[in-house]
């Protein structure tokens, strides 16, 4: 029996080979290349979403923040009233008696009154006084300040020039005013200061009379 023919077909590229040849070290840079470009990579998202979760965390952080400014606003505009009318009575000294007569031809007038201790008499208070006379209704406003000091549209600016005082129950105030110019004064107003220089109080009088 005749075995079945066999056959051989060759192929032959008619083209060149063609290899690719790296160097070591060319391989070696583009091995770290690879690395240092994909621990960037991860750098650079990890900072992402780093960034993302910390203002994510910070709008939470002002809301909470709104939250708590308006809380403390309306309990501040509900304790308003009653603050405003504890501080109508909070003043330490009171000023009773109090009495103005002029005494002389030219505007001179005295005042004399009593500075009074309201709160506990077992503490002394001091501080300072400054006494200003007024008359603003002129074109040029004229002014007298006892003791002496500089003035700013009639309002004492040194209240640590004021005579002092140390008050334990009342104290008896008594000074006296002269007009060189002529004009009379019109209106006395009577500066209280705590030693640190803060008003306590302020009282102004009419000065009748010619």
């Amino acid at each position: 029996m005749e075995s079945p023919p066999s056959y051989l077909i060759i192929f032959r590229s008619l083209e060149k080979v063609r290899t690719l040849r790296m160097e070591k070290r060319t391989i070696i840079i583009l091995i770290l290349g690879g690395i240092v470009f994909a621990g960037a990579l991860a750098f650079f998202a990890y900072e992402y979403f780093s960034l993302l979760y910390g203002r994510s965390y910070l709008m939470e952080d002002v809301e909470r923040l709104k939250k708590q400014i308006s809380f403390l606003e309306e309990k501040f505009k509900k304790a308003a009233p009653q603050s405003k009318v504890s501080q109508l009575g909070s003043s330490p000294v009171a000023i009773e008696g109090l009495k103005v007569t002029r005494r002389a031809n030219r505007g001179g007038f005295s005042v004399k009154f009593r500075l009074v201790n309201q709160h506990s008499q077992k503490i002394p208070l001091s501080g300072t006084i400054a006494l200003v006379a007024k008359n603003e209704n002129l074109r040029t406003p004229v002014y007298q300040v006892i003791p002496e000091m500089r003035l700013n549209q009639g309002i004492p600016q040194q209240p640590e020039r004021g005579s002092q005082f140390h008050l334990q129950k009342e104290k008896f105030i008594e000074a006296y005013f002269t007009s060189s110019s002529g004009v009379p004064f019109k209106v006395l107003t009577i500066y209280i200061y705590s030693p640190e220089g803060k008003l306590l109080m302020q009282k102004n009088a009419e000065i009748s009379g010619e």
